[in-house]
C-alpha cells in the first residue's frame, strides 16, 4: 500500500518529468533555426530532410511529456521515454567522439548545454524515469474512461504534430524559388572593370557572393548553412566571397542590397543565376551549380 510520502514523490516526479520534456520541446521550437543548423551541420541528412526531422523530434518530446502528465499507457510511455533518452544519449556520445563541444540544443537557445553536461542530464533523467515507473503512478483517476485513451492519444499526437508544423512551417515549404531583390546595375558595376570588387575576379567561373553583417544573427546562420553545404558536397570554399559594409567603399553595401541582408548570389561568369536570403537557400541547386 502506498504511503503518503510515496504519493507526493510520484506527483513530484510526474510533474517534473512531464514539464521537462514539454519545456525542452518548446525551447527547441522557439530556436528552431539554430536546431535545424545544428542537426544539418553533421552532414548526415539533406537540409530539406533536417527541416522535417527536427519538427518530428520536437513533436515526439512534447507528446511524451503530455502522456507522462496524463498517466496513460504507462508501459508504452516508459518505453518511448527511455528510447528517446537513449537515442539522444547515443547521439551525444557521437558528438563527444568527434570532439564537438558546441551547445547540443537540448533546450534550444535558452540554455547553453555542452554534450558532456547533457549526457549527464540524460543519465539522471533515465534514473528518474525508472524510479517514477517503479512506483507505479497509476492511482490518480483519469479524467476519462480507459477505452477513450487510445483514440484521444492518437488525436493528441496528430494535433501536436500539426501544431508544430503550423507554428513553424519548414522553409522549403514556404520558399521554393530563388529570390532576393538587389540592385543589379550597382552590383554589375562593382564586379566589372574599374569596380570596387574587380580585384576579386568575380566575373571568372562559378562563384558565390554573400553580403552579410556581423550584428545580424541570420547572417551568421547563413554562413553556417553555406559552410555545412560546402562541407557536405565537398565544394571549394575559396569560391565563397563574404562582404560586410565596412569592407566596401561608401554606401555600396546598402546600394547593392537595398539594406536587406543576408543576400547570397550565385555567379556564373559574372552573371547572377540565383539569389537567396537565409530561408530559401537551395542545397540541391548549389550542389548542381558547383558540379557536385
Amino acid at each position: 500500500m502506498a504511503t503518503k510520502s510515496h504519493l507526493w514523490l510520484r506527483i513530484l516526479l510526474r510533474v517534473a518529468l512531464s514539464a521537462l520534456f514539454v519545456v525542452s520541446a518548446v525551447a527547441k521550437l522557439a530556436g528552431i533555426d539554430h536546431f535545424e543548423l545544428y542537426v544539418f551541420s553533421f552532414g548526415f541528412f539533406s537540409l530539406n530532410f533536417c527541416y522535417i526531422l527536427v519538427r518530428i523530434c520536437i513533436a515526439a518530446e512534447f507528446l511524451v511529456g503530455l502522456l507522462i502528465a496524463l498517466g496513460w499507457f504507462p508501459r508504452t510511455t516508459r518505453m518511448l521515454t527511455i528510447g528517446l533518452l537513449l537515442f539522444f544519449s547515443l547521439f551525444l556520445c557521437y558528438t563527444l567522439l568527434i570532439h564537438r563541444t558546441d551547445s547540443c540544443q537540448c533546450f534550444g537557445q535558452w540554455v547553453d548545454i555542452k554534450p558532456a553536461q547533457s549526457l549527464l542530464k540524460n543519465a539522471l533523467l533515465l534514473v528518474t524515469v525508472l524510479l517514477y515507473y517503479r512506483l507505479h503512478f497509476l492511482y490518480a483517476q483519469p479524467w476519462c474512461r480507459r477505452r477513450f485513451h487510445l483514440p484521444v492519444s492518437l488525436v493528441a499526437g496528430i494535433a501536436v504534430l500539426v501544431a508544430v508544423f503550423s507554428i513553424s512551417v519548414p522553409d522549403n515549404w514556404l520558399f521554393r524559388g530563388s529570390d532576393g531583390p538587389y540592385n543589379k546595375q550597382a552590383f554589375a558595376e562593382a564586379i566589372g572593370e574599374g569596380g570596387a570588387l574587380e580585384g576579386d575576379r568575380l566575373t571568372e567561373g562559378r562563384q558565390l557572393v554573400a553580403f552579410v553583417t556581423r550584428g545580424c544573427q541570420y547572417c551568421q546562420m547563413t554562413r553556417q548553412k553555406l559552410s555545412s553545404i560546402a562541407s557536405r558536397h565537398d565544394i571549394d570554399t575559396t569560391l565563397f566571397h563574404y562582404y560586410e559594409p565596412r569592407e566596401l567603399p561608401d554606401d555600396l553595401f546598402v546600394e547593392i542590397t537595398y539594406g536587406a541582408r543576408p543576400l547570397v548570389l550565385l555567379l556564373d561568369g559574372g552573371n547572377v543565376v540565383a539569389t537567396y536570403h537565409f530561408r530559401n537557400i537551395n542545397e540541391r541547386q548549389m550542389a548542381r551549380f558547383f558540379g557536385r
